[in-house]
């Protein structure tokens, strides 16, 4: 059998998709990367869906290689990945979509089965989310880095975060993680998890690392596991604007914690922090960015600060299904972009202390209305993107959706009711066929 696979974004750096791929090759069949143009050279098609976006993008691309899931001679299409936590829109364009974990069921349902508990297909009314219950490591190489999975899973409960919620804490065995760095000639390796340093074996993993010639390039740290980290700019999950929000989504670090935090960097030789912050959770208010700015000041006030560099990266808040806050609104009009700036200034109205280096990219008003779209949406998404697609009220550039018609879009939204569908509170949705174990 032969079998096309793709991911979309930054395509072949899908460590999950791999993981399944050689599932499917060991098990004897053949896989390729797939075009538009040579999608019906295959019996089968796996798509991983991580990110929203990517939704959208799978929809563009099965339109461009001419392939609908209601013609008949065509490959049959199966889709996974981290976006499964809502599978129904996902559903309207493939055959079989795997929820949860690929390793273990995605073989079945590439063989033609899709009776598995956590395998979705018309007429199923409910699904079981899979985790795997064994966490084997595989070796990724990929633009000269190695990349080696250390943990699944989320040890901290942050409200807001899916990982934490939707899947178990698992560890890869330091005998299988010194195994893929042993089979690796790349000298970068990016050991990843949603927190590298809570690994139990940590310590004896960076020592594993020195002694193999490795450098290690892993993914972000919490504030309270800095000093576990090497890193020149570490990226840090800040959140909330003030220690009210923090608190709301159980990442209670103190605006004292923050500046202790910054000023044992500055004194152990860093050159910044990279700040993820969280826009529009509920209940923000003007209170909340005076905070924050009071924050940013202090910081600036602290010796060194005028050689540190700080990265303040903005996200708007988007309520995930199956955590404590899935039913949450939002405030898709609120311009935060222009909020952002405005709120660091240009030129002459800058005056910060410290090295302020804020980064301005935030998703707009209806970019976040197609977000709510991919992560709320049910069995109305395909009809409603493809009026979005075809009208060209939207597009697909540089692999991903991009807004052609901002009127035109609300314009559909309030005629299908969607504004309040999509963006207002929720007690339950389509996500729901989902059951967590």
């Amino acid at each position: 059998m032969t079998v096309g696979y793709l991911t979309f974004g930054r395509d072949d750096l899908c460590y999950g998709l791999e993981v399944v791929k050689r599932e499917i090759e060991a098990s004897g069949h053949k896989c390729y990367r797939v075009t538009p143009k040579t999608a019906r050279c295959c019996d089968v098609l796996i798509f991983s869906v991580f990110w929203w976006e990517h939704i959208f993008v799978l929809a563009d691309w099965l339109r461009k290689a001419g392939i609908d899931k209601k013609q008949s001679n065509r490959p049959r299409l199966i889709a996974g990945g981290f976006c499964t936590f809502n599978p129904v829109p996902i559903l309207q364009y493939v055959d079989a979509v795997v929820v949860g974990d690929g390793e273990d069921i995605t073989l079945t349902a590439v063989n033609g089965d899709y009776s598995g508990k956590s395998v979705l297909c018309e007429g199923k009314q409910v699904v079981e989310w899979n985790n795997s219950p064994t966490l084997k490591p595989i070796c990724h190489e990929t633009n000269n880095i190695a990349r080696i999975e250390l943990s699944r899973g989320c040890r901290c409960r942050c409200r807001f975060c899916a990982v934490a919620h939707l899947k178990p804490y698992r560890e890869a065995s330091i005998e299988d993680i010194e195994a893929c760095l042993r089979s690796t000639k790349q000298k970068r390796v990016s050991l990843f998890a949603p927190e590298p340093t809570m690994h139990s074996r940590d310590d004896d993993i960076t020592m594993l690392c020195r002694r193999l010639g490795k450098v290690r390039q892993d993914s972000d740290v919490r504030l309270d596991r800095l000093s576990h980290r090497s890193d020149s700019v570490p990226r840090v999950g800040i959140e909330g604007l003030s220690e009210r929000l923090r608190k709301s989504v159980n990442k209670g670090y103190s605006n004292e914690k923050i500046i202790e935090e910054v000023r044992e960097a500055i004194k152990a030789g860093r050159k910044g922090i990279f700040m993820y912050m969280i826009l529009d959770l509920p209940g923000e208010c003007e209170d909340d960015w005076l905070e924050f700015r009071e924050l940013l000041t202090r910081i600036g006030e602290i010796p060194g600060a005028d050689k540190f560099l700080l990265k303040p990266s903005p996200s708007v808040f988007m309520p995930t299904p199956h955590t404590p806050m899935s039913g949450d609104e939002i405030h898709w009009e609120r311009e935060y972009g222009n909020k952002w700036e405005s709120f660091f200034g240009r030129g002459e109205d800058r005056d910060w202390k410290v090295l302020m280096a804020e980064r301005s990219r935030v998703f707009s008003p209806h970019m976040r209305l197609l977000s709510m779209m991919a992560t709320r949406g049910g069995e109305e998404f395909r009809k409603v993107e493809s009026t979005l697609s075809k009208q060209g009220y939207i597009a697909i550039s540089a692999g991903r959706p991009v807004v052609r018609d901002k009127q035109m879009i609300e314009q559909v939204f309030d005629k299908n009711g969607l504004f309040e569908l999509y963006c207002g509170k929720r007690e339950n949705g389509p996500w729901n066929i989902v059951k967590m174990l």
